[in-house]
């Protein structure tokens, strides 16, 4: 009934004239909110979160959410980790992004719970979770896709949980061998994600592949990249390379050309960049086929959700794999954030996103004082 009144306000809504609709659009919540308060018996909760109002506009805006039911949690953000691949996308319109706005961004994120329904088993009031939170200061859900985070990791480190799991399942479907020479095209976050994962899977030698030299400060290091190439530079040295698995990075036609110019014959191309754009004029005979290059796709969305295999993973798996892998500080993450945010700057934040990006890597907003 209620999807039915939605669809129905939602016809009726796009065919009042743009500069009415958010009143319109802010009274009508106001009301069904409170509606849902009233036949619920649940409290309105006020909190904060980042909003894309338009193509490269983001705000800090004020938002009514219901307080928490018997099978779900009340959290307060403390840290939540910018996508800027993802996030970046939708803002400035890219191919494959989804358009419609007002746009609530953000996927991982670490925070608290302030309060535990009484049918919620496994967490509890002071337990800090982290999983696909928003960009929010505080939001009502259901625990079933949280992590609790161990002792001894922190609450900036563990609010990378969803980037991480995306580059642990690529790692995965890459099957590094001890001795592997791999190469990462694509140097943002989860270009950078990967030297680290590459080392820990027992690559002997990681090359990082970037077109400029904007962020091999954060690249190159212990734990990290042994290499870095900005193929500006030197456009002949992908093919010196010769490396026994590539990781795709970025998700762009021309990353995943250059990844399989990268690639030694007969070896392993994954692809775990989101795909932005189309390919065209790329010579897949000479680059590939001829070469005996083997192509695997990689991305979160196909990852099993119950039955596993030592290629195939599930959400939680990897999940609690990059937990341990903190824990144990086999991975170590606080060198890649390169600026940690108040939620007011967000607009700013997401300004020198739309322009490249810079020589940032990880961006954090820090929620709480």
């Amino acid at each position: 009934m209620q999807e039915m009144l939605l669809n129905m306000l939602g016809a009726i809504y796009t065919r009042i004239p743009k500069k009415y609709r958010p009143p319109i659009k802010k009274t009508v919540y106001w009301s069904l909110l409170r509606g849902q308060s009233l036949s619920q018996l649940k409290r309105i909760k006020k909190g904060k979160r980042i909003e894309f109002l338009d193509f490269e506009i983001a705000y800090l805006e004020p938002f009514e959410f219901l307080s928490p039911g018997a099978r779900e949690v009340f959290i307060e953000s403390l840290c939540s980790t910018v996508s800027p691949g993802t996030e970046t996308a939708v803002l400035c319109g890219l191919p494959g992004a989804r358009r419609r706005f007002p746009y609530e961004p953000g996927y991982s994120c670490t925070g608290r719970i302030l309060a535990a329904g009484s049918k919620v088993s496994g967490f509890s009031e002071g337990d800090r979770v982290t999983g696909r939170i928003k960009h929010t200061s505080h939001c009502t859900m259901r625990p079933d896709g949280l992590f609790k985070v161990p002792d001894g990791v922190s609450d900036e480190e563990s609010s990378f949980i969803e980037l991480g799991i995306i580059t642990l399942q690529g790692i995965r479907k890459a099957r590094i061998l001890p001795g592997d020479r791999v190469a990462v095209v694509g140097q943002g976050l989860i270009g950078q994600f990967s030297n680290k994962l590459s080392k820990v899977a027992g690559a002997s030698r990681v090359i990082a592949v970037a077109a400029s030299r904007n962020r091999e400060a954060t690249a190159i290091g212990p734990g990290c990249a042994d290499e870095y190439i900005a193929v500006r530079e030197t456009p002949s040295a992908p093919e010196e390379v010769q490396a026994d698995v590539v990781v795709e990075a970025v998700g762009s036609p021309q990353a995943v050309e250059l990844s399989m110019r990268c690639a030694r014959e007969g070896g392993r191309v994954v692809l775990v960049g989101s795909a932005r754009g189309l390919g065209r004029n790329v010579d897949f005979w000479s680059l590939a086929q001829k070469r005996s290059l083997q192509i695997v796709g990689a991305h979160i969305t196909a990852m099993p959700e119950k039955e596993a295999s030592s290629a195939f993973w599930t959400y939680r798996q990897e999940g609690e794999l990059f937990l341990s892998l903190l824990q144990e500080k086999r991975l170590v993450l606080s060198d890649l954030v390169t600026w940690r945010a108040r939620p007011e700057e967000c607009n700013v934040v997401y300004e020198v996103l739309a322009h490249g990006g810079g020589k940032h890597v990880g961006i954090v907003f820090h929620w709480s004082e």
